[in-house]
């Protein structure tokens, strides 16, 4: 059944909406449809007494009263503390400020044992295993934790992440949801404030577009609040290029995550670093954009031993995966093993770094790679106009001025959606050759 209701508007849409385009017949109706008098006649005198509504109102009126003056009566806030409560924070005395509802922390959860020393095992996993055996421990050892989204339950995902977990963890830990990702999103949100760590899965990067505004709420929360709410959830997004690209399922756009306020946003590009990452996402206290490149998720050079249970990677720390003298590259996701195979073709010693989050960014890591070589490349698969190497290049234009012996430089997709053509999509998509080509002039600068 379909229950369509036509409700009247009784007021302006703000304090300086007088209604004067409306006539005073159409206010007239409206206010003849005013609900708060008609509830009145249906309780009076059959369930409650004219002295009773009275009362009722009276209090109403009062309550209503008393937080208007409570509201002017308070002092103006302090400048100076604008810019807290955007993540989770240290007080003075160097312990967490915990927010007063919502995620773990406030019923005071306990984790298992976490390491930052990697206890591999003997075979090589890929990176999708490496993320459905990170899920399937934290649900086992966190009852508070649920995974959800479309498809993600008897179907195990459009990408196998979550295959065999609603069979073990049961339909309330992991669950199918409606095509609404508005609705997983803003339930997400709810379930975290109510105490839950909800891991909401968005099929393609381009379809958490429609659940924008409850993004933005979510990481905005926190300060909002002045630490009075927070939603710590962790949402994980597939997205990047794969055999052939789309405009939907092939879109990376990691920056707007970057841009948004309080998000984590980590970009693994292995099967070790999406074990620690998740593992840290799925314990910390701040919403996490979690994204899984498609082309990463069973390719070969991802594949590393899984490190153990216990493995947790903290939040800003990029890596170096390949040192060198001569020329620093920055790049995360499907291009670090592109950039190292194109590094093996240049001639000159070529450090590789992977950024592994873009929020927080590990930028002591990149100013210090960039005083040793005292060149820069940025590589990335998000557009070029506005991607995460904007950031990057200008700290390092800004802080690393006098160090450079060479421009700082840019390698990414021009500013198009990602082609449907696998030969289109790959003349835009950097490549190996195209890496080497960029470093080799920087090189002989």
């Amino acid at each position: 059944a379909l229950l369509r209701l036509s409700v009247p508007r009784l007021a302006g849409h703000s304090a300086q909406d007088t209604q004067a385009y409306k006539s005073a017949r159409i206010i007239a109706d409206e206010e003849s449809r005013d609900p708060l008098p008609k509830l009145r006649d249906y309780l009076i005198p059959a369930l409650i007494d004219e002295d009773a509504w009275k009362k009722l109102e009276r209090e109403v009126e009062k309550e209503v009263t008393d937080a208007l003056e409570a509201a002017l009566a308070r002092a103006e806030p302090d400048p100076a503390t604008i810019e807290r409560h955007v993540f989770c924070e240290a007080g003075a005395d160097g312990k967490p400020e915990i927010q007063r509802q919502g995620g773990l922390a406030v019923s005071g959860h306990v984790f298992p044992e976490s390491s930052e020393q990697a206890e591999p095992e003997p075979t090589r996993i890929n990176m999708l295993t490496a993320i459905r055996r990170t899920l399937e421990f934290e649900l086992a050892s966190n009852p508070k934790l649920a995974v959800f989204g479309e498809d993600v339950g008897p179907k195990g995902g459009v990408h196998a992440a979550t295959m065999g977990l609603q069979e073990k963890f049961g339909v309330n830990r992991v669950f199918d949801t409606s095509l609404s990702e508005e609705g997983i999103i803003g339930r997400a949100v709810g379930m975290a404030i109510a105490g839950l760590m909800p891991v909401p899965e968005i099929q393609f990067r381009k379809y958490a577009d429609p659940a924008t505004e409850q993004l933005n709420d979510c990481g905005t929360i926190r300060w909002r609040t002045n630490n009075r709410f927070a939603a710590p959830i962790v949402v994980r997004i597939p997205g990047g290029f794969f055999k052939c690209g789309d405009p939907w399922h092939s879109q990376t756009n990691e920056v707007q995550w970057a841009h948004g306020i309080g998000w984590q946003v980590a970009v693994p590009s292995n099967a070790e670093d999406a074990t620690g990452l998740l593992r840290a996402a799925l314990r910390g206290n701040n919403p996490t954009i979690f994204f899984e490149h498609r082309s990463m998720l069973d390719d070969a050079w991802a594949r590393r031993p899984y490190p153990g249970d216990k493995y947790l990677l903290p939040f800003g720390k990029a890596k170096i995966t390949r040192p060198g003298t001569d020329l620093s590259v920055v790049t995360w996701g499907a291009m670090v093993p592109r950039c190292e195979t194109a590094a093996d073709q240049v001639d000159g010693s070529v450090e590789i770094i992977d950024l592994r989050t873009m929020m927080p960014w590990d930028k002591k890591a990149i100013l210090e790679s960039v005083a040793r070589t005292r060149r820069c490349l940025v590589v990335h698969e998000d557009n070029m106009t506005a991607g995460f190497g904007a950031e990057i290049v200008a700290t390092v234009a800004s802080e690393s001025f006098f160090d450079l012996d060479a421009p700082i430089e840019r390698l990414a997709m021009p500013d198009i959606p990602s082609p449907h053509n696998p030969l289109l999509m790959h003349a835009v998509v950097p490549d190996v050759a195209g890496i080497a080509r960029k470093m080799t002039q920087l090189l002989e600068c």
